[in-house]
């Protein structure tokens, strides 16, 4: 990606709350993904779609993208970490929720989380976490494809009002393209009119510093981490992970005991 478009992407962030990055994933990457996320499919209401990365090789492309990473980390800092990845199938006549906006699981608009002082306000002068959605399947204004209310994510207020309804624009993407999209914009699924499923991976990041859905050092499964190399460090913070000892016996970067307490890593 050369400057230009890095610059128009980080742009459209701003202005519009979301993006749209082409060619993310080849169109063998993508079949791949619908084959595998067609045999999860059966187990979906075990987790068959959660934590894909450990599922299948295929899934651990969506952090392995040097593009799509330096976007995340403009806006999250170098430290961003994975928060989750799930599959999602919509069927025909799927689709059409209503909207919402992300960070009511863990985030900051889980309900429990509101504090009398925020007087219903939301965050918004900084970006706490971007999800992105792998178009795995081409996304049309037929087939359950995303729609977003641009503009909303700097909205403060809580409650989304009935006009985000009509405001709310379909957002088109071919097969491989990935969107990347502020937590507090307000989106969601319209509905599946075509006669074919529609694929895609959610795949939500945060910043270092939040609570992600997962404790991913912990779910990763370490054949998984080992293949991620040195970002994956990073991206399953194993550097956040806060200590069960005292400082100066825990190695920050590795997220364990220093060598010589070795005896109390915990299992």
């Amino acid at each position: 990606m050369i400057a230009a478009q890095f610059e128009a992407h980080v742009d459209a962030m701003h202005h519009h709350g979301y993006t749209v990055l082409p060619g993310i994933l080849t169109m063998d990457e993508c079949a791949r993904a619908r084959r595998e996320l067609q045999r999860l499919r059966r187990e979906a209401d075990r987790g068959g779609f959660e934590c894909l990365f450990n599922k299948a090789r295929i899934f651990e492309r969506p952090y392995q993208v040097p593009d799509l990473l330096r976007l995340i980390r403009h806006f999250l800092a170098p430290d961003a970490i994975l928060s989750g990845m799930h599959g999602s199938i919509i069927e025909p006549g799927g689709g059409g929720g209503g909207l919402h906006a992300d960070g009511e699981l863990t985030g900051h608009l889980h309900p429990h989380s509101q504090a009398a002082a925020d007087q219903g306000r939301r965050i918004t002068s900084h970006v706490l976490g971007l999800n992105t959605i792998f178009c795995i399947s081409e996304f049309t204004s037929t087939n359950g494809a995303t729609r977003f209310v641009r503009g909303s994510h700097r909205n403060e207020g809580l409650e989304i009002p009935p006009t985000a309804v009509e405001q709310a624009q379909i957002v088109e993407a071919e097969c491989g393209s990935t969107i990347v999209f502020n937590t507090n914009i307000w989106h969601g699924a319209s509905e599946n009119r075509s006669a074919a499923e529609r694929y895609a991976l959610l795949v939500p990041w945060r910043r270092t510093w939040e609570r992600a859905e997962y404790e991913m050092s912990r779910v990763v499964k370490p054949e998984v981490l080992e293949r991620a190399g040195a970002e994956g460090q990073k991206i399953f913070a194993i550097g956040a992970l806060p200590p069960y000892l005292e400082r100066w016996q825990w190695d920050r970067e590795k997220g364990a005991p220093k060598p010589e307490f070795s005896q109390l890593v915990r299992a």
